[in-house]
């Protein structure tokens, strides 16, 4: 046995170990009294594993025992960071969406329907609702369609996110450029300055419209970018800007104040929906312009002195679409079945330019670029007037989508209950490709390939995908 000395040796250097781990735990001001470190155990901070957890890429899959309507049990795959959202946009974990279901003797009538789910994981919060589904018919007047995919946008674009200015090509044959004849242009010039406050200003000279669009909504790497609502501002920004750069003269005045707008009918020389055969006009307030409501083969630039717009591809798309019969005035662009189905896409409008109506329509080609692989008629970016349809919502992103793939065996597990146990008839998981919201570049933007979890850009944005609207909370 050690003398007493040594036994308060031990005593001391016990109370410092202890005090040692006391700071170590992030306790401030121990201390030397070692009445008073019981009291000082109890304030280190205890750790939420909870939030921790939050934070992982790959959350665990746990278990989640159920009660089915004929009050059997059956176990889910779950992690309450991927929580049920129903319409009201409350968040509900499996258990206690399947209690209430129970409650409310499994009656959906009785409850709002699930709209998607909240994700809560690698620093994503986001609320990622069932993708867009329905058939997208192929741009090009086959019967060929792909089923729960559009589009990203059909045509290269430059993102335009810096200062510049210039003036679309016309052509010497124009000659009524400015005239306010039907079918011509007002102007030409068009331009992107820097405001005030460091954002850009996109300009149409031809109907003297302006739009403010966010800086740095450009094309940028993957995994660096997060502005996901203000690049789909930017896209929808850029869209509206060239749809307006090449509005067309309808040869009808207007009293009403300049940049007025208004809605067009499209129909035929009588002024009643067309018939199969049957040419369609543009109508203006019920006067017929002559324009048909075809393509606008206006779209012209320097580019090898090109019209982009082929006129006899327009009017191949035109007698397929008077073929098939057609009714263009719920978007401008839709036909009953062929050759177009564009979701959320814009129809053609009318605005006032000195005394005038311009026809804005969504027929543009893709401007700048000598290639012509891809000049179909229709509203540029399908996704982004998707998106834009819907209400407080953005594309997601490549940061939530990514976790969406890490954890598809819960997500799975999620909606296979909503549709086995409960048959709500939501969306299947995802498996192929999911478009992002991030260009990669003019043709390409970031896609996550739901299959084997592939983030690249090497698919141009004319391919058909998922598109999964999102939102923050």
């Amino acid at each position: 046995m050690g003398t007493t000395a040594d036994k308060l040796n031990k005593i001391l250097a016990s109370k410092a170990a202890i005090k040692a781990a006391i700071e170590a735990k992030g306790v401030e001001n121990v201390g030397e009294i070692l009445s008073e470190y019981p009291a000082k155990i109890a304030a280190i901070p205890t750790v939420d594993e909870y939030a921790l957890e939050s934070q992982m890429l790959i959350l665990p899959v746990r278990s989640t025992i159920i009660t089915t309507s004929e009050g059997k049990t059956a176990a889910i795959a779950t992690n309450d960071h991927i929580k049920i959202v129903d319409a009201d946009l409350k968040h509900y974990t499996v258990k206690e969406w399947n209690d209430r279901s129970m409650a409310n003797g499994f009656d959906n009538e009785l409850i709002a329907p699930p709209v998607g789910f909240s994700l809560e994981c690698n620093g994503i919060r986001a609320i990622l609702y069932w993708p867009w589904k329905g058939e997208y018919y192929a741009t090009s007047g086959t019967t060929n369609k792909a089923s729960n995919a559009m589009q990203h946008s059909v045509y290269e674009y430059d993102q335009m996110t810096g200062v510049r200015e210039g003036t679309d090509y016309h052509g010497t044959v124009d000659e009524n450029l400015g005239t306010h004849t039907v079918g011509s242009h007002f102007a030409a010039d068009w331009s992107v300055t820097v405001t005030e406050d460091d954002k850009l200003e996109l300009y149409s000279g031809n109907t003297k419209q302006r739009w403010i669009m966010e800086k740095n909504c450009g094309n940028v790497n993957a995994m660096t970018a997060d502005n996901y609502a203000e690049r789909l501002e930017a896209m929808y920004v850029q869209n509206e800007w060239l749809r307006h750069r090449f509005a067309i003269c309808s040869g009808i005045t207007s009293s009403e104040a300049e940049g007025t707008i208004t809605d067009l009918e499209i129909l035929n020389s009588s002024g009643t929906q067309a018939q199969a055969g049957e040419d369609m006009f543009f109508f203006v307030n019920g006067q017929n312009t002559g324009l048909k409501a075809m393509y606008n083969t206006n779209n012209k630039h320097s580019v090898n002195n090109a019209y982009y717009f082929k006129p006899e591809y327009a009017e191949w798309l035109y007698e397929q679409q008077k073929t098939n019969g057609v009714n263009m005035n719920d978007t401008g662009v839709n036909s009953a079945e062929r050759p177009l189905l564009s979701p959320g896409a814009k129809g053609a409008e009318a605005i006032t330019v000195d005394g005038y109506w311009y026809i804005i329509t969504p027929y543009i080609s893709r401007p700048g670029n000598s290639s012509t692989n891809y000049d179909w008629n229709m509203a540029d970016s399908h996704a982004v007037y998707y998106i834009k349809s819907l209400e407080n919502k953005y594309m997601a992103g490549e940061k939530e989508l990514y976790p969406y793939w890490t954890n598809k065996s819960i997500i799975s597990g999620l909606i296979n209950y909503l549709n086995s146990y409960e048959k709500w008839g939501v969306p299947a998981v995802l498996g192929g490709g999911v478009w992002s919201c991030v260009r990669g570049s003019g043709g390409s933007a970031w896609h996550v390939f739901m299959g084997n979890g592939n983030l690249s850009t090497n698919l141009i944005t004319s391919n058909p995908y998922s598109v999964v609207p999102a939102s923050a909370f």
